[in-house]
Order: structure tokens, then sequence, then C-alpha cells
């Protein structure tokens, strides 16, 4: 393994893959899907096949941590040679979902899909197209953003707006701690977990979704140096059992009640940190609310009951959550003297109805004890400090037209169109590199409101249960068949790795890249693509890496690391001179822009400081009957829906349905047995896992199986989302882990 150090920018740049046999070539990359991880993946390529791939084998240390790969990583080479792989352009002839098509020639196939572009234009307008496009090939050039690029400089398209893995944090981010910060920069290293005294991972578990390479390996090097971890959770997850001393049981979508208790106990008990919210904190109390805000309307006033005669105490909490409030109190009080302490949360407790309030309470509980900015402590985001290093990405330019809707309505918005409010009635799907039908809430509702859309375009790697609709298939090539340049995620270190091509595009396959740019010349845009693959990547990465020819020879960059390992250290260090980027310059516990405009998206009004507000409503929700709450979880086999059709990864993690010994046995259930999950909207079929590891009335199933449905329509491979609600929180946030089910012998 290499290396090279450019003194100038302190720029390590490092060959992480072991030397090359005779007549064997390595070449070192990174997996380009939506995963929290960013690895290095060595391909070993002997004859212009990959025989093998291998990871970083350096020894962990928290100086210079490795990058090794898990094993969806080194199974990318059962991936990429499936015998499924799609190799040539298709057009559908059989009926929608039947997988009937026939093989056609590229021309054809862009020839078709061309004039259809035109016609819904001509005849609809760019409205009725919509972008189905979202992560499943993810880095700086061949991504998403083609997709987005050729449909903006189309004229434009009717775009889900929202973030279906987190808008409920970034909504919440930017209404906290302003908008000039992204979300993903809002929290701290994993460098300073060893700083803290206490970290409680609330609905976060990185040893399942991976939050940052090594970010595992920091926690536990946190642990050996003393700092007590405590797990709150539905489910003891991995995380829990390699790290936590302690870990707490929650009911899904209850987790800002458990907070808002929290805060009650540590501001009756006088451990909040009056100082720090004096100077830093709008609207802990009444003396710090803005003008205009009516009387009583602080967090601080909320929490004691004063506004609404209901003081939020831990016995209160207690009856919505299932944490005793013996436990509560416990918590709270050694969250309120432990100085520093962090939490750090996931995204999956913002997945809910009111995703929203669960992030501002837990925002608001390190604010009030002090803890945001802090060496040690963290703004109770799960993410990192820091950034993408300055490496930019394809340019998709702006959208022409206006016509966003929710991500998670997209089953009504195709159901019920204009006539619905929505903006348009969708006449063409572009799906590139997304899997909408598998991975938007409610299934079988989208499979069965299609027949108003008139072409489906899938471009894709595998017959997807998105392609599988689709009119015309083409088949796309994978990150081993060309080059480009990806970056962690926020916080997961400072480096980039150069992803270079390791063989030649399989079969028919070719560049989404390449797909849009002879798309481009048929519908007339002018413009599209005028660089090669290496003249993009060199203006991309101009502003981090000051030698790209060593960065393309080693495969790795490391950069130096930030001033500030937290976020918003400047602010609390030197407040006269940075300020937060809310209208008030300080943290917003109480909101300006939410007191402003309570409904920014017409989903629902929001109130102005972090409240409790119940998950559904007992009287009018269709599920409300069903007794066990779902979680939809990550499997360590997948990337979302990305690796389902790999049978040997797929052992690394099999699915089935977590549910509790209690609610197994009052149902009959025996552990491995077949059983029948179903709600209002959907049945699929599952082997339980009879365990102690999910909290009572809990079940939990892990997201991303293919939806495969039988001639009832019911699915049979444990597809979440078939039970799952097309519904939005009024941030506009996926809403996964509020749904009702319940479960049966088969």
């Amino acid at each position: 393994m290499g290396l090279k150090r450019v003194m100038a920018m302190q720029t390590l740049y490092e060959a992480p893959r072991p030397a090359a046999k005779p007549g064997e070539t390595v070449v070192t990359s990174t997996c380009g899907h939506n995963c929290g991880g960013r690895c290095v993946v060595n391909a070993h390529v002997i004859d212009g096949k990959i025989h093998k791939i291998s990871t970083d084998s350096r020894r962990w240390n928290p100086d210079h941590p490795p990058l090794p790969a898990c094993a969806r990583g080194v199974g990318q080479i059962e991936r990429i040679y499936h015998p499924d792989r799609l190799k040539y352009p298709m057009r559908r002839t059989g009926p929608r979902g039947s997988g009937q098509y026939e093989r056609i020639s590229w021309d054809e196939a862009l020839d078709e899909v061309a004039s259809q572009l035109l016609r819904v234009r001509e005849k609809y307008g760019n409205g009725a197209i919509l972008d189905g496009s979202r992560s499943g090939n993810l880095s700086m050039l061949h991504s998403r953003s083609a997709a987005k690029r050729f449909l903006h400089m189309f004229g434009g398209c009717t775009d889900l707006w929202s973030n279906m893995s987190c808008e409920a944090e970034i909504f919440s981010v930017r209404n906290t701690f302003g908008t000039d910060i992204p979300y993903k920069a809002a929290g701290r290293e994993p460098t300073d977990y060893e700083n803290s005294k206490l970290i409680l991972m609330w609905g976060w578990s990185p040893s399942d979704g991976t939050f940052g390479t090594g970010t595992p390996q920091f926690l536990k090097h946190a642990k050996e140096k003393g700092v007590r971890i405590v797990s709150v959770d539905a489910r003891r997850t991995r995380s829990s059992k390699q790290l936590a001393e302690e870990h707490i049981f929650i009911r899904p979508s209850t987790d800002a009640a458990a907070l808002i208790s929290m805060a009650y106990v540590i501001v009756s008990e006088g451990l909040h940190d009056q100082a720090y919210c004096d100077r830093y904190v709008q609207g802990f109390d009444d003396s710090t609310l803005p003008e205009g805000a009516p009387q009583g309307g602080s967090y601080k006033s909320y929490l004691l009951g004063e506004t609404d005669g209901v003081p939020k105490t831990p016995e209160w909490a207690a009856e919505i959550t299932g944490i005793p409030a013996d436990t509560l109190r416990r918590l709270a009080i050694e969250f309120g003297s432990t100085k520093p302490a962090a939490l750090q949360c996931g995204y999956a407790p913002g997945r809910t109805t009111h995703g929203e309030q669960f992030h501002r309470a837990a925002y608001a509980l390190a604010a009030i004890t002090g803890n945001v900015g802090v060496v040690g402590g963290n703004s109770g985001c799960s993410n990192g400090a820091t950034g993408r290093m300055g490496i930019g990405g394809l340019p998709a330019g702006p959208n022409p037209i206006d016509s966003k809707v929710s991500a998670p309505e997209l089953a009504d918005m195709l159901a019920q169109g204009k006539n619905g409010g929505y903006p348009a009635d969708i006449k063409l799907i572009y799906s590139c590199g997304g899997n909408l039908f598998n991975q938007a809430p409610n299934t079988s509702k989208m499979a069965n409101n299609l027949d108003g859309v008139e072409f489906i375009v899938g471009q894709d790697h595998f017959l997807t249960p998105t392609t599988r609709y689709a009119d015309i298939i083409l088949p796309a090539t994978t990150f081993w068949e060309r080059n480009d340049v990806h970056v962690p995620w926020a916080g997961a270190q400072h480096y980039a790795i150069y992803m270079k091509q390791a063989i030649e595009p399989m079969y028919e396959c070719r560049n989404d890249l390449d797909i849009f740019a002879d798309l481009a010349l048929r519908v007339g845009i002018n413009g599209y693509n005028n660089h090669t693959e290496d003249e993009w990547l060199r203006d991309f990465t101009k502003n981090a890496v000051d030698d790209f020819d060593a960065f393309k020879e080693q495969g790795v960059a490391r950069f130096p690391k930030p001033e500030d390992a937290v976020a918003f250290a400047k602010q609390i260090r030197d407040p006269d001179n940075h300020k937060f980027a809310t209208p008030s310059g300080k943290i917003e516990i109480y909101s300006t822009t939410m007191a402003e405009n309570p409904d920014p998206f017409g989903l629902g009004a929001m109130p102005a400081i972090p409240k409790w507000l119940p998950p559904i409503d007992l009287k009018t929700d269709p599920d409300a009957h069903f007794p066990l709450a779902l979680c939809s979880s990550k499997s360590r086999a997948r990337t979302h829906s990305i690796h389902a059709n790999q049978e040997k990864l797929g052992r690394v993690d099999p699915d089935d349905v977590w549910i509790n010994a209690d609610d197994a046995a009052a149902r009959g259930i025996d552990n491995g047995q077949k059983v029948r999950v179903f709600n209002s909207r959907g049945a699929t079929y599952l082997p339980a896992h009879v365990t102690d590891d999910i909290a009572p009335g809990v079940v939990s199933i892990k997201e991303g199986s293919w939806y495969t449905p039988d001639e009832d329509g019911i699915d049979t491979e444990g597809c979440a989302n078939i039970l799952s609600a097309d519904r939005s929180s009024p941030g506009g946030a996926t809403t996964y882990n509020t749904n009702f089910v319940d479960v049966a012998p088969a």
C-alpha cells in the first residue's frame, strides 16, 4: 500500500490496496450507492474480469483510521456478475409488472423515449413528467444529477422534493440552527466521541445503518476511554449490544414525549444551563421570546404545564412511551448533570407523522444543557461537522417549473392527480437508478394506480420492482465500469476516493451520462455534456485536490482536519462575530420562522416550540385498531433495496419479522414459523424471529426487500412498504415508523 504526501496542503494521497500479483491489476474504488459509509473496495482484475474484491486491511487507529468495507462492498462481485443483469435495451410486450419484454436496439429505444418525452411535453406540459430517479447511483459525476440535468434542460419536471431518509432532520436543523449549514454538517466528528462523558444513542445504530465508515470503531474507542453509552430504541440493535451499558426500550413514534419529559426533569431540578440559554438560545423561557410572541409561549412554560395545565412529567411520558417514569427521571438527571454529554440521534424516530417534533425536542435538550457547540457535546444531530471538503458535482441547474410533491405522497398523487389537489397528472415517469415503486410508502397503491401513466422509462442494472413496470428499459453501467469521484458522509473523516474504472462496460450497458447525452441530441437540447469524464472530475476536485494525477493514481486523498470537530463551536466561542443563521442569530427553540408560517408546505400546521403530538388520530386512522407498531429497520445485507436479489449476500442478514416473545406467544407463533403481517393496506409473508430484543407491542421488518406479489396481491418477500401509509409529516418527512399491523401464523 503506497502513499504520497503533499506538504503544502497537508493532503495525503494513499493507495489502500495490496500489490498486484503477476497478471493481475488492482483498482481502487468505492460503492456508488446511498450508503452511510464510503469505504475502499479494490477490484482484482485478470483478463478484463474482476475475480476478487478486497478492502483496506490496515489496523484501525484513531489518528489514521483505515476505510474497510462491509459485506455489501465485498459482495459487489456477486452483483456485477449476477445472471439477472440487464444486458440490452428492451421494450415491454406484456402487461405492466409481468416482466415480459423483447430486445431492441439502442437507436430504437432512445428514439422511442425521445418521441414520448416530446409528445407528453407537447400534449400535457412538463409538469406531467415525473423525475422518478433516486439514489441507486451516487457519486459526483454519474448520479441522479444526470437525470435532473437532462429533465431541467428539457423544460422541467415534477419533482419529489423531500428527502425520504431524513427530511424531518433537514427541516429541524434549518429552523433551529439556521439555513447556512447543511444538515449533514450540524453534528460532530467521530474523533470527538472520546471527549464525551456520556453518549445517548437515540434511535441510532451505526453498526446496522452505517453513519460514516469507522463510526462503530470510534464509538468502541470512546467506550474503552471510559465514555458511558446508553441506547434508547424500540429494538436492541447490534450497536446497543456491542457498545451500550444500558438499553432502554421505547414505543415507536413517542420519542418526542420522552425527550420533553427529560427536559421537564432537568428544568425542575435546576440542571439546565441558564447562562448558556440567556446568551445563545431563543425561547427557552419567556424572557428570551421574540417580540410579538405570546406570553407564556416559551418552552419552559410548556414543559411546566403553565399553558395547557399538563406538566410534562416522567409519569406523563411513561404512559405514552412505555419507558418507566423512574427510568426517564434517572436518565434526565444523568444527562443534565454530566458534562459534557452528547445526544446522537438517528433518522428513524424522525420518520414519523410528527418527526420534526422529535428532532426539535432533541436539539432543545442539547441546548438547555449547554452541550451544543462544545467539545464532547453535540447538537442532537447524528451527522458530522464538515461536509464535502469543497468537491463539486454535476450541475443539475434549476427546475424551470414549480411542480413539487412531498415524496411520501407519491402513491396518492398517482391515484388522484390534479383532482386531489396535486400540481399535475403524471403521464410519464423517468426512473434512473430509482426504485420508488418499492421504496416509497404504500407499494400496492402505487402499483394499482399506473393506468393514467402513459409511459415509464426504467434505467437501471436489474429488473427491479420499478423497472418491471417500465415500457422501455435501458441497461446502465455499474460504478466498476466508469470513472468517478466520491466523498464520505459529513463527519466520517475527511477524504475523497477516486473511483477508477476496473473493467469495460459489460454487454450493451451504457453510462447514464452518455444515455442522456444521446437523448439530449434527439430532443434538441444543446450543451448537455461537453466534457470528458476526466475534464469533469478535474473540475469537480480543483478546490480540494491539488495533485489530481496523484489522486487518480493512488485512489484516496486525505484532507486536513477542520479547526473544530463540533458544529457551531465558533458561534459558542465567539458569538459576537459568529451568529447562528436564524432570524434571531441564536439557537431557536422558539422558531421565528415557524411562528410566522406554521404550515409552510400545506401539509399541516406545526407549533413554534417542540411539542408532543399524538402520532395518529385514534378515531379516524384506518389502522388504529391494529395492535402492533411497525418499525422498518436497516438490513446489513442491503443498501435500501440494492442487493436485494443477491442470494449469497442475503445470508448475512436474513429477512424476518422481529416480534417480542410475549406477543408471539399470545398469537401461537413459534420462532422461525412463517407468518402473515398485515393491515388495511396489504400483507406480506415472512419467517418470525421471536426475541426479547424488541419492545412488547412492536414488530420490525428490514426495509428494501423487493415487492413480489402473488396472484392475490399479497407480497411474498417481506416488502415493508406494502404496509406503510402514503402520508407525509407536516415538514415533508416520510412516516415509515408510524404504522400499525398485526401478525398471524401463515
